[in-house]
């Protein structure tokens, strides 16, 4: 009866550990749209997080969030070069104006493997329309 409890216990315990002890390399993925406030919520907290603006030049010229990098999403060739330089276990934030191209990006990212990255929904026009700050640099 002893020998069965510790069996049983022994079980657990590697059961527990195997639970618990997952290397890095097997990180949980997260690719999602988010609202507006999560979206900035994230932006705020996630360390190391890598802010993407997916629109063109022009339309990143006339204003984006703070410390966005702009990768142009009709440039696809330099744009998916960009990406496979990028840490693909690093937190990214990415928008557009209106959420087409950021959705279809967050679908690219995916494919290539990357573990956390977070849309916003309603892109740029989502963002201005929640009254958030906007960056002229």
């Amino acid at each position: 009866m002893l020998m069965k409890v510790l069996r049983s216990v022994n079980f657990l315990l590697i059961l527990v550990c195997s639970l618990r002890c997952t290397p890095p390399d097997q990180q949980q993925t997260t690719i999602k749209r988010v609202d507006v406030d999560t979206f900035e919520a994230k932006l705020n907290t996630l360390n190391n997080a890598f802010l993407i603006d997916v629109r063109t030049p022009d339309e990143y010229k006339n204003g984006h969030i703070d410390g966005a990098t702009n990768i142009d999403f009709n440039q696809v060739d330099q744009m998916k070069f960009a990406f496979e330089k990028l840490d693909h276990n690093q937190p990214m934030l990415i928008y557009c104006a209106a959420g087409g191209r950021s959705n279809k990006t967050r679908i690219l990212m995916a494919e290539m493997g990357f573990t956390q990255v977070y849309e916003l929904s309603k892109g740029m026009s989502g963002w201005k329309a929640a009254g958030k700050p906007i960056s002229i640099k």
